[in-house]
């Protein structure tokens, strides 16, 4: 039996019981559209600059939520600016009280119609991209630095990702160039690509290191001195995910995510304290090297959509798969319906608090206390678990 497998039933065997969480109420709701003029967070995704939306928790004490729109006036003919936009979109910014909801800052930054983020560091402070730019903002909203994002141009398929090591420190820019793939399909395999990573530091955004691969990382996470990613053999031997460490070289972590015990794909995600969530095929867990740290069964009609950890706190996206046949040839097409967030305390690996959820596309943030921002829909709101009794 292979490692993996072997690591699965040792996980199934002493998975602990646990409780149902509480079902949450908000500490406060905003309204996005009617204070900010924002758009719903589950529109319609019929252009590449309607993804760019979202919400991160700077410092426990802020909440930050961005939304790429529309100019609301038709900009004025004029040179493309350092974004590589013309002024048609916006990437608007608003920062909240995490304790109350009110406003804080407001920030209006031109961008084009590809690519834009925000990304928080550490100690408040935050970066931004802006199309074809980064920038370094600090806690007080100052701009502190800036890194443009060069497209050579060169080939079809072309563009730079951007991951914040879990602590903050460090801020991981990767350049990919496809040159060919086994069939001219966006989803065909990669035959041959380079990705160009870049190690800034995060509180000056200056360069730390640098190394090229020959090689199409097809996931990737910064995770603090090295990241976690597909494997960069070319041709790959499986879809197990590894270490990559920043002088280059890649070692494997979980060997096989398709073994054949196991038909379906593990997904992860990097936490804080070198930590790792793994996710699929009804299970999830959360480990360090060698070590056992979190384990859940999730229900056989549930599906994790997505994880997200701060601090000593897990949060867990946890959807259903619906099957519909409305469509112009009756074909049977499953979509996922969003049903709740539920919190986890890592160090004790309890139930916190359950968040249900309403809408088809919804963002979430997790402070190191614990809560949780969640946009769903129009709303802003905040949750935070009860202080345990004294």
């Amino acid at each position: 039996m292979k490692t993996w497998a072997k690591l699965l039933v040792l996980l199934c065997l002493c998975w602990p019981a646990r409780g149902m969480a509480e079902n949450a109420e908000p500490r406060w709701k905003v309204d996005l559209r009617e204070r900010y003029g924002f758009q719903a967070f589950d529109r319609t995704i019929n252009a590449p600059w309607k993804v760019n939306q979202g919400v991160v928790c700077i410092s426990p004490d802020r909440i930050l939520v961005y939304q790429v729109n529309r100019s609301r006036a038709p900009a004025k003919l004029a040179a493309r600016d350092s974004s590589g936009g013309s002024g048609n979109f916006v990437l608007e910014i608003r920062v909240l009280d995490a304790q109350d909801g009110s406003d804080v800052k407001s920030l209006h930054l031109p961008t084009n119609a590809e690519s834009s983020r925000v990304l928080a560091t550490r100690d408040g402070k935050f970066i931004a991209r802006t199309g074809d730019i980064l920038y370094l903002y600090s806690a007080n909203f100052e701009r502190l630095a800036s890194r443009p994002l060069p497209l050579k141009r060169q080939v079809q398929e072309e563009g730079w990702d951007i991951g914040v090591s879990p602590l903050g420190e460090e801020v991981v820019l990767v350049h990919q160039q496809i040159f060919k793939r086994d069939a001219m399909s966006p989803t065909s395999d990669v035959q041959k690509a380079q990705a160009d990573v870049e190690v800034l530091n995060a509180e000056t955004l200056e360069l730390m290191k640098s190394f090229t691969l020959p090689a199409f990382l097809s996931v990737w996470h910064a995770a603090g001195h090295f990241l976690l990613s597909s494997n960069t053999a070319v041709p790959a031997p499986g879809a197990g995910l590894g270490l990559l460490d920043f002088d280059g070289s890649w070692s494997p972590l979980m060997p096989d995510l398709y073994a054949t015990m196991q038909p379906c794909a593990y997904q992860a995600e990097v936490l804080d304290r070198q930590l790792i969530a793994a996710f699929g095929c009804g299970n999830l867990y959360v480990f360090r090297t060698g070590e056992k740290v979190f384990a859940l069964k999730i229900g056989s009609k549930e599906f994790v959509a997505s994880v997200m950890g701060a601090g000593d706190y897990l949060a867990v996206e946890l959807e259903r798969h619906i099957v519909s046949r409305e469509t112009s040839a009756n074909i049977p097409i499953t979509m996922a319906q969003p049903l709740r967030l539920d919190l986890y305390e890592l160090t004790t690996t309890k139930p916190l608090m359950s968040v249900g959820l309403h809408n088809g596309n919804v963002h979430y943030a997790v402070s190191r206390r614990g809560a949780l921002a969640v946009v769903d829909g129009t709303a802003l709101e905040l949750f935070a678990p009860k202080p345990a009794p004294k």
